[in-house]
């Protein structure tokens, strides 16, 4: 009887196995359809609508008032807009190409001058600390993957 019941119960889990094999699984996108997918929607947004949310997100982070998120308003709007036109006018260009690059750091440059007139002492410090913190995140990742902060093969992994 015993032989029996142990034969019941290993032809079941066997079955069992053996269905959950073919059960049909989720669709997964391979990480090049996932990558294209983000990348569509963060550039598919308008500038306003980046600019918004940018605000949105430092008058929560900073405690701005509402003349400074008015003012941020309008600078992350003119610096969105400023980004976008730089990327349409290198769109065919090479990624690593130096006058975009310096044409963007002049841009971030300008855009850091007009943030530390529209924030007060303190809002900056936690600003310039809450930008290093994610810049060590990022090195973090990028180090993660084998590749340090510029994108390039880290020597660790280069090695190996």
């Amino acid at each position: 009887m015993k032989k029996i019941i142990v034969m019941l119960s290993l032809g079941v889990m066997v079955a069992g196995a053996s269905f959950a094999q073919n059960a049909p699984q989720k669709e997964k996108k391979n990480r090049t359809e996932y990558r294209a997918d983000r990348e569509h929607k963060k550039h598919n947004r308008n500038p306003e609508a980046r600019a918004q949310k940018q605000t949105e997100r430092m008058a929560q982070r900073l405690n701005l008032n509402k003349s400074q998120q008015k003012k941020l308003q309008a600078l992350n709007v003119q610096h969105a807009k400023d980004m976008q036109a730089l990327q349409a006018k290198y769109k065919d260009a090479d990624r690593a190409n130096s006058n975009m690059r310096d044409e963007r750091k002049a841009l971030h440059a300008k855009r850091e001058a007009e943030m530390k007139s529209i924030l007060n002492k303190k809002q900056y410090a936690q600003y310039e600390a809450e930008k290093s913190q994610m810049r060590a995140r990022r090195q973090e990742r990028g180090q993660e993957r084998g590749k340090d902060f510029k994108g390039k093969e880290s020597r660790r992994s280069q090695s190996s």
